[in-house]
C-alpha cells in the first residue's frame, strides 16, 4: 500500500508564538479575576497577573521550539476582550460549554471538507475521517459524499477520539479496505483508493480557568491543522503524484501501567488534556524493545534502521524528539522533518505525523528507496510506528 498526494490546509490564523504566550498569560489573568475568593469577592485582575505571566514564561512552550502556531479562532489573534466570539468570559472563568465549542467545530470542519472534496475530484472508494477534537452526526465527511452525490460510490468510516497517534490507526483501516477491494467475491479491483482525512481543531478546547503547569504546557503546544491523503495498492504508482510512502510494516502496543499518563476526556467546559511528566520516561523504558519488534515484521535490523532510516516522529513535543535522538543515537538530519514541523506547526494531534509524511515525500534530499520509519504516541499509553519506503514517480 502506498501513501500518496497529500494535501494539507494552512488554519486561517497563523501566529507567532510570543504573541501566543502573551496572549495566555492575560487571559488566564482574566479568567483568574472572574473566581470568587474565600470573602467572595472578586479579584481585582492585577493581583495574580504578574504570577501567571511568570508560570507562562516557566511552563509554555517557548519560541526557540515552537515559532508559529495556527488556529481557526479569531480570538487569539487580539486583546480586544469585548468582541472575543469564544473567550470573553461573560458566562464566567470557564469560557464557552461544550455546546458552543461543538459548533465552533462544526462549522470549521465542514468548512475545510468541503475544501479537500470539491465535486470535480475524483470520488474516492473510501474516507476515514480522523478527528479527537470534535463530533457531528452527521460527519462532516458524510454531508460532503451527500452533497457530491457520491451516494453509491463512496463509503465514510470514523476513526475518533484516538489523540495524536490515530493516522496511524487509520492508515491500519486504509489497509484493510484495499485488501478487501482486491481478495472480495465480485469486487477484485486494483484501481481501489481510500482517502484518508484529518480534521483537527484542538484550539477551542484552551482552558483558561487552569493554570496549572501541564495545562500552560498543553494550551502552548497545540494547534489546529488539516490534511489528506490517498491510500493506493502498490501497483498504482501511476497514480502518485510526486513522491509517496510505500507501507512496509505496522506495530502498535499498549505500554502496561500508564493507563493515566495521556488522557483526554469530554467535559462540561469542552475537551480536557492530561499529560503526565512521566510520558517521557515511559517511552525511554520502553521504546528499544518496541523497536525490536518493529524490526522483526520488516525484516530490517535495529543497527541499519538507526544508521540509514529518516524517523517521523511525532512531535508530542520537544522533549520527545530529544528522548527519541538520544535512546536511538540518531542524527540531526534524521529527525529534520519532524523537528520543522514542530517548529512551524506546533502540536496539531493526529494531523502532525501526515504533515511530517508529506514533508518528507517533498523533500527532494530524501532520495527514492530511502527508509522511513514512524513513531506516535497516544493515550494508552499507546506506542504505534511504522516502517516505510519513499517512492518517487518519475
Amino acid at each position: 500500500m502506498i501513501l500518496c498526494n497529500f494535501r494539507s490546509i494552512r488554519p486561517r490564523y497563523l501566529i507567532d508564538q510570543e504573541a501566543t504566550l502573551s496572549w495566555l498569560a492575560e487571559a488566564h489573568a482574566r479568567a483568574e479575576s472572574c473566581k470568587d475568593d474565600s470573602s467572595g469577592k472578586l479579584q481585582p485582575e492585577g493581583a495574580s497577573s504578574d504570577r501567571i505571566a511568570r508560570l507562562v514564561k516557566r511552563y509554555g512552550c517557548s519560541s526557540e521550539q515552537i515559532a508559529v502556531r495556527g488556529t481557526e479562532i479569531c480570538d487569539f489573534t487580539h486583546t480586544n476582550w469585548d468582541k472575543m466570539e469564544l473567550f470573553h468570559f461573560r458566562d464566567g472563568p470557564s469560557g464557552p460549554n461544550m455546546s458552543q465549542r461543538s459548533a465552533q467545530f462544526s462549522e470549521i470542519s465542514k468548512r475545510i471538507c468541503g475544501q479537500f472534496f470539491t465535486p470535480e475530484i475524483t470520488a474516492p472508494d473510501h474516507i476515514v475521517h480522523v478527528t479527537c477534537s470534535g463530533y457531528i452526526s452527521p460527519s462532516s465527511a458524510q454531508e460532503i459524499v451527500s452533497k457530491n452525490n457520491w451516494h453509491q460510490k463512496t463509503v465514510v468510516t470514523h476513526a475518533y477520539h484516538m489523540g495524536c497517534y490515530a493516522s496511524l490507526p487509520a492508515v491500519r483501516m486504509a489497509e484493510g479496505f484495499l485488501a478487501k477491494a482486491r481478495l472480495g467475491p465480485g469486487s477484485r479491483r486494483s484501481d481501489f483508493r481510500a482517502d484518508i482525512f484529518h480534521t483537527e481543531v484542538c484550539s477551542i478546547h484552551v482552558q483558561l480557568q487552569d493554570h496549572s503547569p501541564e495545562q500552560l504546557v498543553v494550551q502552548s503546544l497545540f494547534a489546529d491543522g488539516f490534511i489528506v491523503y490517498s491510500a493506493v495498492h502498490q501497483e498504482e504508482l501511476g497514480r502518485v503524484n510526486g513522491a509517496g510512502l510505500l507501507v512496509e510494516a505496522l506495530q502498535e502496543e499498549i505500554v502496561p501501567g500508564t493507563e493515566t499518563s495521556i488522557t483526554w476526556d469530554c467535559s462540561e467546559w469542552g475537551m480536557r488534556m492530561g499529560l503526565s511528566s512521566i510520558v517521557p520516561e515511559a517511552i525511554s523504558a520502553n521504546l528499544a524493545a518496541y523497536m525490536q519488534r518493529l524490526c522483526r515484521r520488516c525484516n530490517v535490523s535495529f543497527e541499519e534502521i538507526c544508521a540509514k532510516a529518516v524517523f517521523a516522529v511525532h512531535p508530542g513535543g520537544p522533549k520527545i524528539i530529544d528522548r527519541i535522538q538520544a535512546l536511538l543515537g540518531l542524527r540531526d538530519e534524521q529527525l529534520k522533518a519532524s523537528r520543522h514541523i514542530l517548529k512551524t506547526c506546533g502540536n496539531m494531534s493526529s494531523a502532525t505525523l501526515p504533515h511530517v509524511w508529506q514533508n518528507i515525500c517533498a523533500d527532494s534530499s530524501v532520495s527514492d528507496g530511502t527508509l522511513v520509519v514512524s513513531l506516535a504516541f497516544g493515550p494508552g499509553l499507546c506506542i504505534s510506528g511504522a516502517t516505510m519506503r519513499k517512492i518517487v514517480n518519475s
